[in-house]
């Protein structure tokens, strides 16, 4: 039992009853991904997986739907190299580059050495899911994918700090609008 539960700060379960089916919101994410002809697959009710075209790679980005909380969760793992000995410098760029994010973050991951661009959007209450808003969750994972995917590549193959690889990184995402 939470303290919320203790305390009735939630609503009661036979009010959920009483709430219209929504629908599953992932829904909406596959129909963004055949609109605008990206890869995706439906692994399961739950789950979707989608390829996003970007500037430096290509993103896979993972959304699943939650339906207890009522959550949808954003992952965007990086692919590639593993940082090897340098992680303290990975987790220092993932600080730096999260100071700049107004939605989300970056996570390294220890126990998988995968680099992780996260967000998650409540739909509480049994709201709906706009398109805008399923546009607007992949436009933030796009952008920060394009910000942290070439100042990773810095720090991993190139050997910079995590301070030069952020500058670099913006400079060349600036010279390629």
């Amino acid at each position: 039992m939470t303290i919320a539960d203790e305390y009735c700060l939630r609503p009661a379960a036979r009010l959920a009853e009483a709430m219209p089916d929504r629908g599953n919101p992932l829904d909406v994410f596959e129909r963004i991904a055949i609109a605008e002809h990206f890869e995706f697959e439906r692994v399961k009710p739950e789950e979707i997986h989608i390829t996003l075209p970007g500037l430096w790679c290509h993103h896979d980005l993972i959304l699943t739907w939650d339906a207890e909380p009522e959550s949808i969760s954003l992952f965007l793992a990086f692919d590639g190299r593993s940082p090897g000995g340098r992680s303290d410098d990975m987790c220092r760029l993932m600080s730096l580059i999260n100071e700049r994010l107004t939605h989300g973050h970056f996570d390294f991951w220890h126990q998988s050495n995968a680099l992780v661009y996260r967000h998650s959007h409540s739909l509480r209450g049994g709201a709906k899911l706009l398109i805008e808003q399923a546009q607007d969750l992949i436009t933030q994972a796009l952008d920060a994918a394009e910000r942290g995917y070439p100042a990773t590549q810095y720090v991993i193959w190139a050997g910079k700090s995590p301070e030069d690889a952020l500058t670099s990184a913006l400079v060349d995402l600036a010279a390629n609008p």
